[in-house]
């Protein structure tokens, strides 16, 4: 069994004290009656996910409670790590936030944080992404849906400098020819989802910009793909050097 066939079965078995519901309810502003009762039929584990995209968009604010939302997610976040997806995850992630997760009984949160873990040495073992995790654009996609929900980046961080795989440099390339340029004049990440993330975009500019992550990026450079924004890198790895006071070896 892999790790994230691990997180699955732990997702399951700690969320397996919610029953299904009888139905969901919906705002009728904003919601046909209907929308959800497909939520409500067969065994969870059977449930579309596809079909479970406008859910997750909603969840909690115009359908269902929160206790719904803990029935159905772990099919939610198996679906996530394994299918395409209609919106961005970071939706989806940002739901764990809305609802307190980390106030949940102790076997819930123990569960969700194996999964985020799970789910991150994934995306790092995995280039490009999408061969592995297909609703993820990228690996900075990834890292805003695990800040999304409210968690700290540090431990992650660590875990992609303590992975030293070809795929997991690869990313770190990408990451800093797309991404790079952001870090200029004492900034850090600070648009789209990273704007309710800001504590998170400043770990990862702490961490992007230490000596070894630099050395790395600068080992690892040969990485660097012909895909149309190969021009981006070198600018953008001069800016973190400059920001961090060191100097191109």
């Amino acid at each position: 069994m892999t790790e994230m066939e691990k997180a699955f079965k732990s997702l399951y078995d700690a969320f397996a004290r919610y029953s299904r519901p009888q139905r969901i309810t919906v705002c009728p502003c904003c919601t046909k009656p209907e929308a959800t009762s497909h939520l409500t039929v067969g065994p969870l584990r059977e449930l579309c996910f596809e079909d479970l995209a406008d859910y997750s968009f909603s969840a909690m604010t115009t359908q269902g409670s929160v206790d719904d939302f803990r029935y159905v997610l772990p099919r939610l976040l198996q679906g996530i790590a394994e299918e395409p997806y209609s919106y961005n995850p970071e939706i989806l992630f940002g739901k764990l936030r809305y609802a307190n997760w980390t106030i949940w009984p102790v076997d819930e949160v123990s569960a969700v944080r194996t999964y985020l873990h799970a789910l991150w040495l994934r995306g790092l073992t995995s280039f490009p992404l999408g061969q592995q995790l297909p609703a993820f654009f990228e690996i900075e996609t990834l890292l805003a849906s695990i800040a999304q929900t409210g968690e700290a980046l540090e431990p992650y961080l660590q875990v992609w400098s303590a992975t030293r795989t070809e795929e997991a440099d690869a990313h770190l390339i990408q990451f800093v020819t797309m991404f790079g340029a952001e870090f200029s004049d004492g900034r850090t990440l600070h648009e789209a989802f990273w704007t309710k993330a800001q504590s998170q975009a400043e770990s990862l500019r702490k961490w992007l910009l230490r000596l070894d992550t630099l050395r790395r990026i600068e080992h690892s450079a040969y990485l660097l793909r012909n895909d149309g924004f190969e021009h981006l890198f070198e600018p953008a790895l001069k800016n973190l050097q400059h920001q961090s006071g060191t100097t191109e070896s």
